[in-house]
């Protein structure tokens, strides 16, 4: 019986041992996103992003502008048809969308009417063909930086995980900013030539950045890659389930900022 008893608790330790050891395997990489914090033994469940080059295009616009209802926002909706790997960020000019990033990114772009569109920081003329071939010409670019994130949005708080993969080079300072955009915001917009539309749908509004900062925070980085995860509040007049992040990365040079790649 004492035999017995005694086979019983070795061969528990034994199993106990065995499950603990499976739990311990994972994803050791800590600038992944499958990162796993317990995990002792590497299993190859780590992700590495995917080197895609994104265009990112700002528009200043507001609701008192007439052609911000009309070829601007033509503009804006025929690049996101046209270009799955581009993205329009609205910088608003009146006080029902404005925030105090999107005036601080207005301040930092060089000065122009309204409706008015950027290559990342680079001025662009009111032409769509030549903001199309500024586009295309950005998409061929090489991938200095590749990306991927990951979004969890709890109540009104947005979790979000990025994580970046430097290709080349990683001399320079860069910053991760991490922007909060929003679609169907429903508010009246003046139409040129016609009258104004009490229903006009607004997409790709900008509503705030991760770090309260137009370009974001400086990040240290190293040839591994980098890893960051941030908590953003939703505002009260958010619809958190509209709301979702684009990740874009900015290398800075002097006192600008070049775009360097972004993901959402």
């Amino acid at each position: 019986m004492k035999t017995k008893t005694i086979f019983s608790a070795v061969l528990m330790i034994a199993l106990l041992a065995s499950f603990s050891s499976c739990r311990k395997k994972g994803c050791t990489d800590p600038n992944s996103l499958s990162y796993n914090p317990e995990a002792k033994k590497d299993d190859g469940s780590c992700t590495t992003p995917t080197a895609i080059k994104k265009s990112l295009v700002f528009k200043k616009t507001a609701t008192w502008c007439p052609y911000c209802g009309d070829w601007g926002a033509t503009y804006s909706s025929n690049l996101a048809a046209a270009y799955s790997n581009c993205q329009v960020i609205e910088l608003h000019g009146d006080m029902q969308m404005e925030t105090a990033v999107g005036d601080a990114l207005m301040d930092a772009l060089p000065s122009a009417g309204w409706p008015h569109f950027y290559l990342g920081t680079e001025d662009l003329p009111n032409s769509y063909s030549q903001i199309s071939n500024s586009v295309n010409t950005q998409l061929g670019e090489a991938v200095e930086v590749s990306m991927a994130m990951e979004k969890t949005t709890t109540g009104s708080t947005m979790n979000v995980r990025v994580q970046s993969q430097w290709l080349g080079s990683t001399s320079g300072e860069y910053f991760l900013a991490v922007y909060v955009l929003e679609n169907g915001i429903v508010a009246t917009q003046q139409i040129d030539g016609a009258p104004s539309d009490p229903n006009f749908v607004h997409n790709y509004v900008l509503r705030g950045e991760a770090s309260n900062s137009a370009f974001g925070k400086a990040i240290t980085i190293n040839g591994e890659g980098y890893l960051e995860e941030f908590d953003i509040a939703l505002g009260s007049g958010m619809v958190a389930a509209n709301c979702y992040p684009v990740a874009v990365m900015w290398k800075r040079n002097g006192s600008t900022y070049d775009f360097v790649n972004f993901v959402k």
